[in-house]
């Protein structure tokens, strides 16, 4: 298996990292072991990466993490078209 160094210049939030580092070592899980599975995961399913993004920017702990994914995301012009179409079949 060939190797690869990173750059010094790749920085990591402290905090994420440790509160992982204790995920990780419940699973008996290294953190470059966790990397490279997660980049296996995303060569062999790229769309693995939006449901990755969500669950990270998941608010939690408050009211409005409790919509996170119930409202949904459509835009100011979708929802006006909808709602025009809606009055119209008044």
């Amino acid at each position: 298996m060939n190797a690869i160094k990173v750059r010094k210049n790749f920085i990591l939030d402290k905090e994420i990292v440790d509160k992982a580092q204790e995920i990780l070592r419940s699973q008996h899980k290294n953190f470059t072991e966790v990397i490279n599975l997660y980049f296996k995961a995303i060569v062999k399913d790229p769309s693995i990466l939006e449901t990755i993004e969500k669950s990270a920017n998941m608010r939690t702990g408050s009211f409005i993490g409790l919509l996170d994914g119930q409202v949904g995301d459509s835009d100011y012009k979708a929802l006006k078209k909808e709602y025009i179409s809606q009055t119209k079949k008044l």
